[in-house]
């Protein structure tokens, strides 16, 4: 299911525009990446399969979303 425009305005908002990755596997940054959140910028769930919550979304630059582990499942 997508995550609705509503929820994802508040993701965006809450990020503040930037991306909230924190991902150890990311070689392009160190802590929470530096990136805005430029279009197509992803809802990733923290729970794959999870409701599409604020508490189980990430709001991911389209980087950082390739590299999490269920990139291009779905």
């Amino acid at each position: 299911m997508a995550v609705s425009q509503e929820t994802r305005k508040a993701l965006y908002d809450r990020a503040g525009g930037q991306c909230e990755c924190t991902m150890t596997v990311c070689s392009h940054h160190k802590g929470r990446c530096p990136h805005k959140l430029n279009p197509g910028w992803e809802a990733h769930h923290r729970t794959a399969g999870g409701p599409d919550t604020l508490s189980n979304l990430t709001a991911m630059c389209v980087t950082c979303h390739k590299n999490t582990r269920t990139y291009g499942r779905g």
